[in-house]
């Protein structure tokens, strides 16, 4: 039997990563729809195609970059996967968990997921950040699947990062919502009915994406936590709530610097939370 870093980690991505310069980086993003900019607003210092990784696949949904970048942000190193893998687009979810098996294993231990979502809650507005507390993953499905030692590891989003990224907000002045994402397979949008659903079991916003990354980093033993942005109210929320890829584009391209903002805000309070707790001892 295979345990979950046996499963998630594959050695040869991280040797093929490590060689080319993507190790020793403590923090890590994903960064879904929209949330690619923040790459663009640091430094690049190195950056591959996922295409080109062992064990990854290629990214085919618009603004989804595909590929893993090592950066720099007010002097903080990180990495990021621009643009993720979705489990919509075909790829099996054991794949989607080894991204994130593949920055545990370059030394990443805590990780930032990000994701556009539709708003199930009726008191959230287009355009709203919302910090997510938990998740309800309905994929049916686990990247850990195949992986029993995975009953002993609950998936779990980080309490300590839920509180370094309202502190990280709070002093930028950036507003935060909380909420519960509620994860779906897709690819098509929900109807009103599985909104009715997703609200009566207890979900805020909901996503195509974002719970894999989450549970595999928890098995993994990484903290992790997820920042969404409503890109729209979802159907049967208000009238009508259509909604496609290009709109929900167009409402994350409007917000981009305020995202890119968030993050290296984000990324500047664990790093330096982590200097000060080597520093007291």
């Amino acid at each position: 039997m295979v345990d979950a870093a046996g499963l998630l980690i594959d050695p040869e991505a991280v040797e093929f990563l490590a060689e080319r310069g993507f190790a020793g980086p403590r923090v890590g993003f994903v960064l879904g729809s929209g949330w690619g900019h923040f790459v663009e607003s640091t430094e690049v210092l190195a950056a591959c195609p996922y295409e080109e990784i062992p064990g990854f696949g290629r990214s085919t949904v618009a603004g989804h970059a595909g590929r893993l970048v090592r950066g720099r942000a007010g002097g903080r190193d990180y990495l990021a996967l621009q643009g993720r893998l979705h489990h919509y687009e075909g790829h099996p979810l054991s794949r989607i968990g080894g991204t994130v098996g593949a920055l545990h294993g370059l030394g990443v231990t805590e990780l930032i997921v990000t994701c556009a979502a539709g708003g199930v809650n009726p008191a959230f507005r287009v355009g709203d950040l919302v910090l997510v507390h938990d998740f309800i993953n309905f994929m049916f499905a686990s990247p850990l699947r195949g992986a029993p030692g995975s009953l002993r590891s609950p998936a779990r989003v980080s309490e300590r990062l839920v509180r370094a990224t309202e502190e990280a907000a709070a002093g930028a002045g950036i507003p935060l919502r909380k909420g519960v994402l509620f994860s779906s397979k897709g690819p098509s949008y929900e109807t009103p009915a599985e909104v009715r659903m997703t609200r009566t079991l207890g979900g805020d916003v909901v996503s195509m994406s974002t719970a894999p990354e989450l549970i595999a980093a928890s098995a993994l033993g990484l903290e992790a936590v997820a920042l969404s942005c409503v890109t729209n109210l979802a159907p049967g929320v208000v009238p009508g709530g259509e909604v496609n890829h290009e709109e929900v584009m167009e409402v994350m391209t409007a917000r981009k610097e305020r995202f890119s903002e968030l993050l290296a805000c984000v990324l500047e309070k664990l790093e330096s939370d982590r200097e000060a707790t080597v520093g007291g001892k």
